[in-house]
């Protein structure tokens, strides 16, 4: 692969969920969760811009972060699948959020060290919002997994009764 495909890659991941994460304001349990998640959206947006722009200048094709993010077919996005769940109800994506976090937390981490300076820079800026947003996600997997049966039960896959 490619080092554009790669990056690439690494943006559309963090768009596609900064997008769904997004179309969930207004919709937290709790005005302050609803804040922090739009917040992660935010954050998520911003290194898919700069993932974005750094493609464009690898590609040396003239195209920017908004040509790469909007100018595209679908068939042309390269992001994980799992970003694309639907967010469901909180518990789905929570758990979703949680399972990228703890995958992208320890990618950046990794990439931090990169001998690409560019890649290096872009991810260790990214990994300090990285390791925020795991422990948000990690904290309420454990609250709802902690909480009632029903919590309990969404937490662990069962079906809701």
């Amino acid at each position: 692969m490619s080092l554009f495909d790669y990056v690439l890659r690494l943006g559309d991941n963090a768009l596609i969920l900064g997008q769904q994460l997004a179309a969930l304001t207004g919709h937290g349990p709790v005005i302050e969760e609803d804040i922090a998640t739009a917040n992660i959206a935010l954050d998520l947006v911003g290194e898919a811009r700069l993932w974005l722009s750094l493609a464009g200048e690898i590609e040396g094709a003239g195209r920017d972060e908004d040509d790469l993010a909007f100018l595209r077919d679908e068939i042309d996005f390269r992001n994980l699948l799992l970003v694309e769940r639907p967010n469901g109800d909180f518990a789905d994506t929570m758990a979703r959020q949680f399972l990228f976090d703890a995958w992208h937390e320890a990618l950046l981490e990794a990439l931090s060290a990169s001998t690409d300076a560019r890649v290096a820079a872009v991810a260790a800026k990214s990994w300090k919002e990285a390791r925020y947003h795991l422990s948000h996600s990690g904290g309420w997997v454990i609250r709802l997994g902690d909480g009632t049966d029903y919590s309990h039960g969404r937490m662990s896959g069962r079906p809701a009764s």
